[in-house]
C-alpha cells in the first residue's frame, strides 16, 4: 500500500498543513510509481529492481520475542488505539510525520535535577512535557523519528521513567519505513492534560548507587556497560573523542566498552540474535541480573537500555549522571574511581540512518 499524504486531521484536537510543498510532490510520485509496480509486471518491464513503499515496509516488520519494537504492519493495525509521538525536531515533523503524530518537545524529556545522591531525571519536567502534547499515563504510545536512534530510545525511557502506565512501542524503521497517511505543515495545539507521574526509580541509577556497589564483592557488581566509542572508553591519550571538559578519562572499573550504534542497523533495530550474542555471549552480561548503561549524557545510552529490554534482559537501568558527573565529581574521588588499566572492548557494526531520503523508487531501465 502506498502512502496517503491527505493533509489535514480530523480525528485529533489539531489540523494537519495544506501539504503544498515539495515533500508531497515527492510522496505523489512515490505513489504513482508504487501503483505501477502493483498493476503487473508488464508495466515494469525494465524496472526489475524497483522498491515499493510496501517492500520497505516489509523489511521493516518485527517478528519473534521482541519487547517494545513494532513494525509498520503493527501500527497499521492499532493506529487508533495508540499515541504516536515523533521524535524528531520541528523542520523535519513539519516536512511531513505520520498522520496524526505530536511532537516530542526532546529538551524537556532529558531535563535533569540535582540530588544530594547525584543527577537523577527531572520526572516533573518531563510529565509536563508530556502532558502539553496530551499525553496521559494510561495511553499506549508509540515512538518514531528518522530511525530507532538514541532520540526515540530516550523519550521510550523518559516514559518509563514516570511510570508510565501504558505500553510503549518503538516504529522499527522509522518513518521511512512507514507506508501509511502522512501529514504536513503546521498545526493547532493539542488539548494539554494533566500527567500524574508516579516515578519508576528501578529503571536508572544515581552516583551514589554505584560507588555502593562498583568494585564491590563478586554477586552485588552490577553489570556495567559504556555505550561511548572506544577511544573515550580507554581514554585514549590525544583523542578527539575525549571531553575536554571532564577532569578524568577512561571508564567505570569492571564496565564493558560497546559502542551504542551497534544496536542499530540503518534505520532498524540489530538483529535480535546478533543483540543476544553481543551482550550475553561477548559481554558475559547476566540477563537476569541488573545491568547499568552510561555513557558522557544521557541519551545515547537508552538505546543500549531499550534494546536490552526488548531482548528480554530483566533489569536494565540508565545512570543518567554519565560518565560526566562521575569523572567531575568533587570531594573524596577515590570513592568514585576511574579504570584505563583494565579494558574490554565489544567489536560492533552498527549505523544509524539519519536522512529520511525515501530509499529507491526510481526506475532507469
Amino acid at each position: 500500500m502506498a502512502r496517503d499524504t491527505t493533509p489535514g486531521d480530523e480525528r485529533e484536537d489539531h489540523m494537519e498543513g495544506d501539504g503544498n510543498d515539495s515533500a508531497t510532490s515527492r510522496r505523489g510520485l512515490l505513489r504513482a510509481a508504487a501503483g505501477a509496480t502493483v498493476v503487473g509486471a508488464a508495466s515494469t518491464a525494465g524496472c526489475l529492481g524497483v522498491t515499493t513503499p510496501a517492500d520497505v515496509a516489509a523489511q521493516n516488520e518485527v517478528t519473534g520475542n521482541v519487547a517494545h519494537f513494532v513494525g509498520p504492519s503493527w501500527l497499521a493495525d492499532n493506529r487508533e488505539d495508540v499515541v504516536v509521538l515523533d521524535a524528531r525536531d520541528q523542520a523535519n515533523f513539519r516536512t511531513e510525520r505520520i498522520y496524526g503524530a505530536r511532537r516530542v518537545p526532546f529538551d524537556a524529556i532529558t531535563a535533569q535535577e540535582s540530588t544530594d545522591a547525584g543527577v537523577v531525571p527531572d520526572t516533573e519536567t518531563i510529565a509536563d512535557a508530556f502532558g502539553d502534547i496530551g499525553v496521559s499515563p494510561e495511553d499506549d504510545v508509540l515512538v518514531y523519528g528518522a530511525s530507532v536512534g538514541s532520540r526515540v530510545t530516550r523519550t521510550a525511557f523518559a516514559l518509563a521513567v514516570l511510570g508510565h502506565d501504558g505500553d510503549i512501542h518503538a516504529l522499527n524503521g522509522g518513518l521511512y519505513g512507514w507506508n501509511g497517511r502522512i501529514g504536513t505543515g503546521d498545526r493547532n495545539r493539542i488539548a494539554p492534560t494533566e500527567y500524574d507521574p508516579d516515578p519508576a526509580e528501578s529503571v536508572w541509577v544515581t552516583r551514589e548507587w554505584l560507588a555502593d556497589r562498583v568494585g564491590a564483592v563478586e554477586g552485588e557488581n552490577p553489570g556495567l556497560v559504556d555505550v561511548r566509542v572506544p577511544e573515550a572508553y580507554l581514554g585514549a591519550p590525544g583523542s578527539d573523542a575525549l571531553d575536554s571538559d571532564h577532569d578524568r578519562h577512561g571508564h567505570l572499573p569492571g564496565a564493558v566498552g560497546i559502542h551504542w550504534v551497534g544496536n542499530v542497523s540503518g534505520r532498524r533495530m540489530t538483529e535480535p540474535g546478533r543483540l543476544i550474542q553481543l551482550y550475553e555471549g561477548e559481554a558475559e552480561l547476566d540477563r537476569t541480573g541488573t545491568v547499568v548503561v552510561y555513557g558522557d549524557e544521557n541519551v545515547d545510552p537508552t538505546s543500549t537500555w531499550l534494546s536490552l529490554r526488548a531482548v528480554r534482559f530483566e533489569d536494565v537501568r540508565v545512570y543518567d549522571g554519565g560518565f560526566g558527573e562521575w569523572a567531575n565529581v568533587e570531594g573524596d574521588r577515590g570513592r568514585y574511581p576511574v579504570e584505563t588499566a583494565t579494558s574490554v572492548v565489544i567489536e560492533t557494526e552498527g549505523s544509524v540512518g539519519g536522512d529520511d531520503d525515501g530509499g529507491d523508487f526510481s526506475c532507469t531501465g
